[in-house]
């Protein structure tokens, strides 16, 4: 089987650009931070980490949540015929809703907090709490859950198919 970028529909390409999209904000952006700074010869210290090093087990989730998405596009675009018992949408829009569930979970139930106050002559001030990469990891599992949920009621004509004629 060859790979066939024309046999995918919208549902496909949405299923796809999340899931790219998912894998970027998972390792590259920032979930979670706290800085902190001091009248004291100005000193400030900030640190941020992203969603994959700050949740251990919801992280396994949301990886293969991204692999089946790319496989289901893979499968769409004609590189493995595969027959299941389940729509690969179904599945894609299951592990989509888990993983948009698991990110609110933590959007909602997140440590945050901080400290303002005075030592001695010193000013001190600290913060910490949620930061941008886990909203757009939640776009992200948000868009592959509806390019699932529209692949699994075969709402979309692959882009091959737009020009042909109706049967």
């Amino acid at each position: 089987m060859s790979l066939d970028l024309a046999r995918l529909g919208r549902a496909d390409r949405i299923i796809g650009v999340s899931a790219v999209l998912f894998f970027i904000f998972l390792f590259l952006f920032k979930w979670f931070g706290g800085s902190a700074s001091s009248s004291l010869g100005s000193v400030n210290i900030g640190a941020s980490i992203n969603g994959w090093h700050a949740f251990h087990v919801s992280r396994w989730i949301w990886l293969l949540t991204i692999v089946v998405a790319l496989w289901a596009v893979a499968v769409s675009a004609g590189a493995a015929d595969v027959k299941l018992a389940v729509a690969p949408g179904a599945i894609v829009a299951g592990l989509g809703a888990l993983s948009s569930l698991l990110i609110l979970y933590r959007i909602v139930h997140h440590p945050h907090g901080g400290f303002s106050g005075t030592v001695g002559n010193v000013h001190v001030t600290s913060s910490y709490g949620i930061k941008i990469g886990i909203w757009l990891g939640l776009l992200a599992a948000l868009g592959i859950t509806y390019g699932g949920y529209r692949a699994m009621r075969g709402e979309d004509a692959a882009l091959a198919d737009a020009g042909a004629p109706a049967a």
